[in-house]
């Protein structure tokens, strides 16, 4: 459970950084030195969204995954990350999709981006149902990306190790 609060409160706090940060930029402070071994155990990551949001909330939390690989890639640590959606999550997908074909859009690239790092999307059966979803509809989604049960994903993952983050 402590493990669970300082991962949601590091990224958290991580939340209101940029997608990627100014490397020219001096905050006055050099960047920490961590240890090899400073994130062990949490390798794996499931980042829930079932929460509704525009481009620039849903570029926040693909900023925070992409932070995440980005610390643990620091030391060494290859990053295992799902995220999984249901419910209002969706509207990660479908307003990818909606921005696709924009010039500005920079939310179907960053899908892109992450999925390229090993990053998976996995979208709940149960929404897409309920909510009368297509795939088709959904930016960049296949059938294999399709799960029984978002919720249910997400305490399997769990119970499988993975860290749980929940924006």
């Amino acid at each position: 459970m402590l493990n669970k609060l300082a991962i949601s409160l590091a990224l958290s706090l991580s939340f209101i950084s940029p997608l990627s940060f100014a490397e020219s930029f001096d905050p006055g402070v050099p960047a920490p030195k961590v240890p090899a071994d400073y994130y062990a155990g949490a390798e794996k990551l499931v980042v829930h969204v079932s929460v509704d949001g525009d481009e620039k909330k849903y570029l926040s939390i693909l900023a925070n995954i992409n932070n995440y690989i980005k610390a643990l890639d620091s030391t060494g640590k290859k990053t295992e990350a799902i995220v999984v959606m249901n419910g209002e999550g969706l509207g990660l997908l479908k307003l990818a999709k909606d921005l696709e074909l924009e010039n500005e859009a920079k939310l179907p690239a960053q899908v892109d981006n992450l999925k390229a790092k090993g990053v998976k999307f996995e979208i709940c059966y149960n929404t897409l149902v309920g909510r009368e979803i297509k795939l088709a509809d959904l930016y960049n989604a296949k059938a294999e990306d399709v799960i029984p049960s978002g919720v249910a994903e997400v305490g399997r993952l769990e119970a499988q190790g993975y860290r749980l983050l929940k924006p």
